[in-house]
């Protein structure tokens, strides 16, 4: 059953979820899914430790100024 809560300041049903509201559409869908499409939404454990590349401010600053310095006035 789909939880249905009240809210608060427009004093409506509205539909809100619970965790386990959640895990139980996503496991639906993903239940129609076919083995090559489960692969490709896959990211394996490696993608929940990537984080984005370090670029020091320094660098940047080098790299507007070289553009600045090569574009006409």
């Amino acid at each position: 059953m789909i939880a249905m809560r009240k809210n608060r300041v427009l004093g409506r049903r509205v539909y809100q979820p619970t965790p386990k509201d959640i895990r139980r559409a996503c496991e639906e869908i993903q239940a129609t899914w076919s083995p090559r499409k489960r692969a490709k939404r896959d990211r394996g454990p490696r993608a929940t430790w990537w984080t984005p590349p370090m670029i020091r401010v320094s660098d940047l600053v080098e790299a507007i100024n070289g553009e600045w310095a090569d574009s006409p006035p």
